[in-house]
């Protein structure tokens, strides 16, 4: 049993039991009402044959001798009971006079009431009797019951075959209407749903042109046409311009960008009412058959879309009458303006959506342009180490997505790498370019550049997912790390993932008091200090990298101040010393060689 047969049986079988109750009320009360006229009928006529008669000889008889009246009263009855009408008659007046015509069954037993009533008989055949009281004498008539009785059942079988027919035909009716009620409402639900669908696939794309696809389809199917045209209106040049075009027959769509000077679009636009009429198909030749093979008139129907009191543009409905000849109905015009209302919406959904994403990538650039801004001022701090954060940041980026990191953590991870230094803005330049080892208060001076670097990137939104590489870049898997002090799971994964392309970075790297590692040299520092500097896993990792990805191997150049010509000193790198215990932290080289 479907969903949509059972309001239909459960309206069947009420409305069968309204109209078997109504029909049974309705029976019984016309069967008594028939039964009661009948039977009042038969008195009326007993009454005018008989007893008004014999009651008009009555009158008389004081003033005739006795056998005159009992003459009259036989030439009065006896026809009648010859007849079979009347089975008999009984009289009995004030006086004592009684007379007594035919085989009466209830001789000598008159009531003193007048009335009707059915009386059994000796022969076994009851008889109909009625009894009536004039001037002081009792007249009784007696009739065969059997006649009466068959003509009251006839009647009542009448009146209950009449009132069953009668019921018939209403239960019929009642369905018959309720079928076309449920119809119309069936259809009219149907058409809710189709232009709901049809509304939630324009509303689940912000894609212009995804949405633009579907309306041009949709449009098509509701309102039963051959081909679709969708047009938008653009603001800026006060022009009409068709974006979409649809032929339902070979499913072909394509998507235009020119000026449409069809006048019955403009003219809904203008409007904005819905348009149906017949127009010439040259008006549509360019847009929905270039090659020809159109009729020279077509059925259009223009519907415009638009969204508080704003016409942001329209769609066209085009029927080619020689492949239907059935033109635009009320049901296809309805539901394709009612489609164009919600496409309005969806369309203005995806043109904002579509300057958010433009404004969304001017932003990007422009965040683009502050971590830039914050690595040359990086570099200008301290410019041995220039050139590391933009190296690490995309070395980072490869690990990372080694280890199954995707989407949006992946530019948090970036952003993280290259501002992982951001903190030592903060740090005095007569610490950060000491030429010599830093004693414990200059130390504590740089190992709070975590903690400026997370104060810094608090202020801004776009900057907080880069925050754990910022403030844990420092720890250690044992827990021998700053500024906090974490250990093991308890550090960030992508903190983790950045103290190995940290550390990696800065041993592959010319410093002017050192050469740089080699790549196995640094590779084989690096699994040294597993298990207390770095995580195993994402070593692991690492290794499986730079195994596959030959390309990302380090390659040192030259030393730079013999590049440059500069005779400087050689000064230590406070944070990256690779003679350290600590390979990517902030260990002073005369701790390390204790």
């Amino acid at each position: 049993m479907t969903s949509a047969t059972r309001p239909q049986l459960r309206f069947a079988a009420i409305s069968f039991v309204c109209v078997a109750v109504l029909a049974g009320i309705t029976g019984w009360g016309l069967s008594v009402f028939t039964v009661r006229k009948e039977h009042d009928g038969v008195v009326r006529a007993v009454n005018d044959a008989v007893i008004a008669p014999v009651a008009a000889v009555l009158d008389a008889a004081p003033t005739q001798p006795r056998d005159d009246t009992v003459k009259t009263l036989d030439a009065l009855t006896q026809p009648q009971i010859r007849a079979g009408s009347v089975t008999a008659v009984l009289v009995e007046g004030p006086d004592g006079f009684t007379y007594q015509s035919g085989a009466p069954t209830g001789a000598g037993q008159l009531p003193l009431s007048a009335g009707s009533r059915v009386r059994s008989a000796p022969d076994g055949r009851s008889r109909f009797v009625v009894t009536a009281q004039r001037g002081g004498a009792v007249i009784e008539v007696e009739q065969l019951a059997a006649p009466i009785e068959s003509r009251l059942r006839d009647l009542t079988v009448t009146v209950w075959s009449t009132v069953v027919a009668i019921a018939v035909l209403l239960y019929a009716a009642l369905q018959a209407c309720f079928l076309l009620a449920i119809r119309s409402i069936t259809d009219q639900n149907a058409r809710l749903v189709r232009l709901y669908l049809a509304g939630e696939d324009l509303r689940r794309s912000l894609d212009l042109q995804d949405v633009l696809t579907q309306l041009a389809r949709d449009s098509a199917a509701l309102g039963h046409g051959d081909y679709a045209l969708v047009a938008l209106f653009d603001a800026e040049s006060n022009d009409l311009i068709m974006r979409t075009t649809y032929d339902r027959a070979t499913h072909n769509l394509s998507h235009v960008q020119r000026p449409c000077d069809e006048w019955l679009l403009r003219r809904a636009v203008v409007t904005k009412t819905p348009i149906v009429a017949g127009h010439a198909s040259s008006a549509y030749a360019q847009f929905i058959a270039p090659g020809g093979g159109l009729p020279e008139q077509l059925n259009v129907l223009c519907a415009p879309m638009c969204l508080r009191d704003t016409v942001v543009g329209a769609i066209a409905v085009v029927k080619d009458p020689t492949k239907s000849s059935r033109g635009f109905s009320d049901s296809d015009i309805k539901q394709v303006v009612d489609l164009a209302s919600q496409a309005a919406m969806a369309v203005e959904q995806a043109q904002l959506f579509a300057k958010v994403r433009a404004y969304a990538q001017e932003v990007e650039l422009s965040y683009d342009s502050t971590l830039k801004a914050l690595m040359a001022a990086l570099d200008a701090k301290d410019e041995v180490t220039e050139g590391h954060c933009e190296r690490v940041a995309r070395l980072t980026v490869h690990l990372a997505r080694e280890l199954g990191v995707e989407g949006a953590a992946l530019v948090d991870i970036e952003r993280g790498a290259l501002l992982h230094d951001v903190g030592k803005i903060g740090v005095p330049d007569a610490v950060l370019k000491k030429p010599a080892a830093l004693n414990d208060r200059e130390w504590e001076a740089m190992r709070k550049h975590p903690l400026l670097a997370g104060v810094m990137v608090s202020k801004v939104d776009f900057l907080e997912g880069a925050t754990p590489i910022l403030l844990y870049h420092h720890e250690r898997w044992d827990g021998g790390g700053y500024p906090f002090g974490l250990s093991g799971e308890n550090i960030p994964l992508e903190a983790r993932v950045f103290s190995i392309v940290d550390a990696y970075d800065a041993m592959t790297s010319h410093r002017p008091y050192r050469e740089a590692m080699t790549h196995e040299q640094a590779m084989l520092e690096l699994r040294a200090n597993v298990g207390s500097q770095f995580d195993l896993r994402v070593f692991e990792a690492f290794e499986r990298l730079m195994a596959n990805r030959r390309d990302l191997h380090a390659k040192p150049s030259a030393r730079r101040d013999a590049a440059d010509g500069h005779d400087e000193p050689p000064r230590p790198d406070h944070e990256h010393d690779p003679s350290a215990k600590d390979l990517a932290a902030d260990t002073r080289p005369d701790e390390a060689a204790a």
